[in-house]
């Protein structure tokens, strides 16, 4: 019975670490094209 609780607990573990990668990304992933796009904004004003 203990090996069991200790394999979910070690899932579990693993789940939130790779969901907490996965939001680090969307987040990242989300100001790196705010970014891309503010710069492309400022170029197409100056003519």
């Amino acid at each position: 019975m203990t090996a069991i609780l200790a394999n979910i607990a070690g899932k579990l573990i693993k789940m939130v670490i790779l969901g907490a990668v996965a939001v680090a990304g969307v987040i990242c992933g989300k100001k790196y094209r705010d970014k891309k796009e503010a710069g492309k904004a400022a170029d197409e004003e100056k003519p």
